[in-house]
């Protein structure tokens, strides 16, 4: 059983596999619409969502399915029934379970419990499925990724984290400019540096030395506890810092973006953004993960 809770459990043939169906879903979105016919994946969300629900949500209608959404309220996970337990029980009623919480071991307990496929929609430490569609947008704007830099700047996140591993699988750079104290966990490096694709990681807490000669430059949310705080400002993405990177990088925000604070309105707004249409692309690598995963196909990709 194949799941995906976050993008080291890939290897590279896997993750370009994703990548080509997700393709195939944005240019053809109801490609396979009786995948799912008669079928439900539940949905549980114990933080909130919007981009990664809805993009989910259509792509089980896409496919044929009822994506049944549930919250702590009905589904406490680890609390009360065993873990385990309401694992075997939800997968004997849905075809797929989507997990959105805090602890990325409760989900790896789940997925080992269940007898179907689980997907991570975020956790502390993860990100996989924005990190299929911020690979996705750059692949369409600069082709190949071999080779290619993209600099994240600000403090890390579980994108951040999930970028670094998409990284070392399809042979980029990921510069990471970080203040001191916010930088990525040394696990997520080291699991990367094992990684078979020829990618690599900087980290620095210099963001013109992190975007000098990058392909695109990411910001995402800064911690909600201190969303101005100083440490902060050198880390916000202006006009300035874009230029800095080359001739014509493009930007990447995985939204929702505190305007003026991560990043000037400028280059959110201006012609090197790839924010909307990123975001836009959540739709089809859901589509393409959930066929994937239901048609047991990774491994055949390798």
């Amino acid at each position: 059983m194949k799941h995906l809770l976050r993008i080291a459990g890939l290897d590279r043939h896997e993750l370009g596999y994703l990548l080509d169906r997700a393709d195939r879903f944005k240019a053809h979105p109801l490609a396979a619409p009786g995948l799912l016919r008669g079928r439900t994946v539940l949905m549980y969300f114990a933080r909130p969502s919007l981009r990664t629900r809805v993009a989910i949500e259509t792509a089980v209608a896409r496919l044929g399915g009822v994506p049944l959404t549930v919250g702590p309220a009905e589904l406490r996970l680890g609390r009360g029934e065993r873990l385990g337990d309401t694992a075997r029980v939800i997968g004997s009623y849905a075809a797929v379970v989507v997990l959105r919480t805090f602890d990325d071991a409760e989900v790896v307990r789940f997925a080992q419990a269940a007898h179907v496929p689980v997907i991570n929609a975020l956790t502390d430490g993860h990100h996989p499925l924005q990190a299929l569609a911020d690979l996705m947008t750059l692949r369409e704007h600069v082709g190949d990724l071999r080779g290619r830099k993209l600099a994240y700047v600000g403090p890390a996140t579980n994108v951040t984290h999930s970028l670094i591993e998409a990284a070392a699988l399809t042979g980029m750079t990921v510069a990471v400019a970080a203040p001191d104290g916010h930088g990525p966990d040394p696990a997520v490096l080291a699991v990367a540096e094992e990684l078979s694709g020829g990618g690599r990681t900087v980290v620095t807490p210099d963001p013109y030395e992190a975007v000098k000669e990058a392909d695109a430059v990411c910001a995402g949310p800064w911690p909600a506890f201190s969303p101005q705080a100083a440490v902060f400002a050198p880390y916000r993405v202006t006009a300035d810092l874009l230029a800095a990177a080359g001739p014509r990088p493009v930007f990447l925000h995985h939204l929702p973006a505190l305007r003026g604070a991560e990043a000037a309105d400028e280059v959110v707004d201006g012609p090197a953004s790839l924010v909307f249409p990123q975001a836009a692309n959540r739709l089809p690598v859901a589509q393409a993960v959930l066929e994937t995963l239901l048609t047991n196909r990774l491994a055949a990709a390798r």
